[in-house]
């Protein structure tokens, strides 16, 4: 396993497994700040950021965090970190998990991936399996990555009345706008992406990015 070549991951940068960092404080504010002796589940966890951000700043005695990811090379990366005490490869919608024992389902950046009728049943999966929070979050805006490859290919856009009608909290980062490393006004935008927040943030229609919130 160690000396296979992980060429996904060598042939260049891709956002896949990982986010823009600045979206992580906004994470932590709506993460639980006591998730010990917790059942944590990251969906599309990826290279684990989430997970190793959510150990290094919680205590998790007693808990049990767990990481699902279709990638094979992610789940690697994961395993070889320490970074989630049990790991499932599975393609989503459906969660391996038993019904109504997770305190805390985390999905970053995952449903826009599926169709519309694919990510209503993941939301259905996620009702199901989560017991005390579920935070989703999904860009405000549709384009096209990577379109040779599927599990980084977005298919869906999704918008806080969408997650509103069953029965989250959205909020709102950002302008809604694509930010891609080749974009000649990319500085421009990251700067509106930062100045636009505190206004988005509570108007998540016009954000780049949605954070949605549901307790159980």
């Amino acid at each position: 396993m160690g000396n296979r070549k992980n060429t996904k991951l060598q042939t260049g940068f891709k956002w896949g497994g990982i986010h823009p960092f600045f979206y992580h404080s906004f994470l932590s504010s709506f993460t639980p700040s006591d998730l010990s002796n917790k059942t944590i589940v990251d969906i599309g966890c990826g290279k684990g950021l989430n997970g190793f951000l959510i150990r290094t700043t919680r205590d998790l005695s007693g808990s049990k965090m767990i990481g699902i990811d279709i990638n094979e090379n992610y789940l690697n990366f994961c395993k070889v970190h320490n970074i989630y005490d049990k790991l499932y490869k599975r393609k989503v919608p459906k969660i391996p998990i038993r019904d109504k024992s997770v305190d805390f389902l985390l999905c970053t950046e995952v449903i826009e991936h599926m169709t519309k009728k694919q990510g209503n049943e993941l939301l259905n999966e996620v009702d199901r399996v989560t017991r005390g929070r579920a935070l989703i979050t999904t860009p405000n805006v549709f384009f096209q990555t990577h379109p040779g490859e599927d599990e980084d290919s977005h298919k869906s856009l999704w918008t806080s009345n969408d997650f509103r009608k069953r029965g989250y909290k959205s909020y709102g980062i950002g302008l809604r706008t694509t930010i891609l490393p080749s974009d000649k006004l990319i500085k421009i935008k990251q700067a509106l992406y930062y100045l636009i927040t505190p206004i988005s943030y509570f108007f998540p229609s016009i954000s780049g990015l949605l954070i949605n919130v549901k307790d159980y």
